[in-house]
């Protein structure tokens, strides 16, 4: 399940959704720290069509560390399809805002139509609610997480499930590593 990537750009985000301002730091000529780059929802992607569903890339690396040497890149800025997980020696930062599961997976019924989206990546996922509430779904557990919580995700199978009737925002940070079957690195 690792190529599961749910995002597309065809689906506009919904006019309310939150749009992440993004500040890049570094050296101006005159080799004193400054701003960069700033703007806001730049990257931002609709997941399973659903205008409510949105990811915000915010950065990637291809390698730690970091090159933090010479004027930014923005990695973000790329005519290629950008995967959801980072390469085995990178990073990504992104938001997600996930709307309530009544607006995107039950039609007014109660009926199913989208199934949770089960996911693994090869990597270890810090992921920090920022507002609202959420659960992480594993294979044996649900854990419900509030403003401030945070879960490590250590390259298992999980979804993410909004019981609430508001939108959550969630911050993940994604270093590159393996699955657990994968066994340690060589």
């Amino acid at each position: 399940m690792t190529d599961y990537d749910p995002f597309v750009n065809e689906v506009e985000p919904a006019p309310g959704t939150h749009r992440v301002r993004r500040i890049v730091t570094g050296l101006g000529p005159d080799g004193e720290s400054t701003v960069v780059l700033e703007d806001r929802g730049r990257w931002a992607r609709t997941g399973h069509g659903v205008p409510g569903y949105v990811v915000t890339d915010l950065w990637r690396t291809d390698t730690t560390p970091a090159d933090n040497s010479g004027p930014p890149r923005d990695p973000m800025d790329t005519d290629e399809k950008l995967p959801i997980a980072p390469t085995a020696t990178g990073t990504v930062f992104r938001t997600l805002e996930l709307p309530p599961d009544s607006e995107w997976r039950f039609d007014r019924d109660g009926n199913e139509i989208r199934p949770l989206a089960v996911h693994t990546t090869r990597s270890i996922d810090y992921a920090i609610v920022l507002r609202g509430e959420v659960w992480a779904v594993l294979d044996a557990a649900e854990r419900r997480m509030a403003e401030g919580d945070v879960l490590v995700q250590r390259g298992t199978s999980h979804a993410w499930s909004n019981r609430s009737g508001e939108p959550c925002l969630i911050a993940f940070v994604l270093i590159g590593g393996t699955l657990p079957e994968d066994g340690p690195p060589s």
